[in-house]
């Protein structure tokens, strides 16, 4: 049975103030092929009736209605997905935006891997743009996430092929309370024999970061997140972002540079101190212990 190039997963389990927004930049999508899971996971019934009235208008959104399930409903994500007829699957959260080609680019990157990311670009309160840096390619950084409590994406720039999702022991299911969510589930693929990773560098999509935020109310967040949602309708502004947005990763690993640089020079200052302190040990030694030594060892032998 031949299913849509994409199944997309949009988990929610709060009022629907958000979800317009998320879903909207789905459906502005230039690749059309997908299937759009809303998944309530416990949420209002407003929120599933916002959800089903796209629904009635665009036959791709489907809406999956749970009781709240085991802390973020991961087990509801795997029941969506064991239905799922598509080649791969991806995911955004209520409160982040896609940019239009951000299928299209997922689908390049899913030519290449069977699980992988997009570039992770976060607008952090009071501190603006930052741009996760990793590549999931390289083995190093695939080893700080198994062995670490670290982790450069998240759910809304990852794609995987659900072939490889099924071949896994364990798919979406609670994480222990001590581990994030998506880290558990990615550890699980990371830890698949014969998979291969791959981080496509491109931004197609925006986190609004959940750190200060939790304060805000649904309304303060609508109205903070709208605007980027009407300016990445406009082509000139989506670049104008992607830009700031690698200026931000930039201007990041320039201070990382800089850092080392300084802990560079005062590691080099504390080795010169050292070494001047070690060659006045020496004199001392010399002074103490050689100088009467010598009067014996100058003077002729009877």
């Amino acid at each position: 049975m031949s299913g849509p190039l994409f199944t997309i997963l949009l988990p929610v389990l709060r009022p629907p103030d958000l979800l317009p927004i998320a879903i909207d930049s789905v459906l502005a999508q230039t690749v059309r092929d997908f299937e759009l899971c809303v998944v309530c996971d416990g949420a209002p019934a407003e929120t599933a009736d916002c959800a089903r009235r796209y629904a009635e208008r665009d036959p791709r959104v489907k809406v999956f209605v749970f009781e709240k399930g085991e802390r973020h409903g991961e087990a509801h994500r795997h029941a969506v997905l064991e239905r799922s007829c598509a080649r791969y699957v991806t995911h955004i959260g209520d409160d982040d935006l896609w940019f239009p080609d951000y299928l299209a680019q997922s689908a390049k990157l899913m030519e290449t891997a069977d699980f992988g990311n997009l570039l992770q670009l976060e607008v952090v309160l009071f501190r603006g743009l930052q741009l996760r840096e990793g590549d999931l390619a390289d083995p190093a950084t695939r080893q700080k996430m198994l062995d670490e409590k670290w982790n450069f994406f998240g759910p809304s720039v990852a794609s995987y092929h659900l072939s490889a999702y099924r071949a896994l022991p364990v798919g979406w299911a609670p994480a222990p309370p001590d581990v994030w969510t998506d880290l558990h589930m990615w550890r699980k693929f990371l830890r698949a024999e014969g998979l291969t990773f791959a981080t496509r560098f491109v931004i197609e999509a925006v986190k609004f970061a959940a750190d200060g935020r939790q304060n805000m109310s649904m309304q303060e967040r609508r109205e903070e997140i709208l605007p980027f949602a009407e300016a990445f309708a406009r082509e000139e502004d989506r670049a104008d972002l992607q830009e700031a947005g690698f200026r931000a990763g930039l201007n990041r690993m320039y201070e990382k540079r800089d850092a080392l640089k300084t802990k560079g020079d005062a590691l080099r200052g504390q080795r010169d101190r050292l070494q001047v302190e070690l060659e006045l040990s020496r004199q001392k030694l010399d002074r103490l212990t050689l100088g009467p030594m010598r009067r014996f060892l100058s003077a002729p032998f009877r």
